[in-house]
């Protein structure tokens, strides 16, 4: 009897690894991320599970949280102290995928807007210089391997991507 206890004890175990060891399955979909008082993100997702996002070496704060629309994912932006601004700047996006590591991007530029593109797979982002539009460059994401896809360098035009567009350049 205890044998057999201690077998069905092993086997749970191996099964439900996310639920032992506070990690939450990938299967599980995202279904709020808030940002408290303190800067910490907190994502809830299916099923009750709440993920608490561990601060970044010398970050000040959080904001501009989003979910993408198949709920696959979470993401935000982390602000650092500025040598040049008396106020903190979104210099990395975070993105966050149940059961998964978490994700960073930026090119170490003021990050001015970023999106999901529909069906969660891909991230795009806008960089440009703090004061002044001087350096605007953008890139798309593949949100699971991080590998760039797609850059556009100046300004949106005619030419430039759809995705580009989707982000706010002003």
């Amino acid at each position: 009897m205890l044998t057999s206890i201690r077998a069905a004890l092993v086997i749970t175990l191996a099964v439900l690894p996310g639920f032992v060891s506070g990690q939450t399955p990938a299967a599980a979909k995202v279904n709020t991320i808030s940002i408290g008082s303190d800067g910490i993100v907190h994502i809830l997702h299916s099923g009750g599970v709440e993920f608490i996002a561990p601060k970044e070496k010398e970050q000040v704060s959080t904001g501009s949280s989003s979910i993408a629309d198949d709920k696959s994912a979470a993401g935000w932006l982390v602000f650092y102290e500025n040598c040049c601004t008396s106020y903190p700047i979104p210099l990395g996006l975070l993105v966050y995928r149940p059961g998964r590591p978490l994700r960073r991007f930026g090119d170490g530029m003021f990050i001015v807007d970023w999106s999901f593109l529909p069906g969660g797979k891909q991230v795009a982002f806008y960089t440009n210089t703090v004061h002044g539009d001087f350096a605007p460059h953008y890139e798309l994401h593949d949100i699971e391997t991080g590998r760039l896809i797609g850059k556009w360098e100046g300004h949106p035009n005619g030419k430039s991507p759809a995705w580009v567009h989707r982000l706010r350049s002003d």
